[in-house]
């Protein structure tokens, strides 16, 4: 009885303790490095769940020519040069209201999600 209580204690010191957690990375957008088989329709940007591209480019292009004509039409009004081009302050003008509206259209429109695709369209 003796040998028993004496013997178990090291005998317990020889087992593996368990593994510790493993951290796996979650692969949402990038579905092609789970599986070894190629995708077949690769995209280079894949579906945005929301409008925030098409907001970019809405915002961008409206706020842009919003932009050129308030840089064109500023442009007269320059008292001490008046008979420069009005070129470079137009394009400037344009792209000041780009940054701006393409932001501002980027962030309003990741705010509004798109429906699910209807399966039907698909074969």
């Amino acid at each position: 009885m003796t040998l028993a209580a004496v013997a178990s204690a090291p005998l317990a010191g020889q087992r593996l303790a368990p593994s510790p957690p493993r951290w796996e990375p979650e692969l949402r957008w990038a579905p092609e490095l789970r599986s070894s088989t190629p995708a077949t329709t690769a995209r280079l940007f894949p579906e945005a769940p929301d409008y925030r591209w098409e907001g970019l480019v809405v915002g961008g292009v409206l706020v842009g020519a919003l932009g050129a004509v308030l840089g064109d039409g500023f442009c007269g009004y320059d008292e001490i040069q008046p008979t420069h081009s009005c070129v470079w302050p137009t394009l400037e003008g344009f792209a000041i209201g780009a940054v701006v509206g393409g932001v501002t259209g980027g962030l309003l429109g990741s705010l509004m999600p798109k429906a699910p695709p209807d399966s039907s369209e698909h074969p």
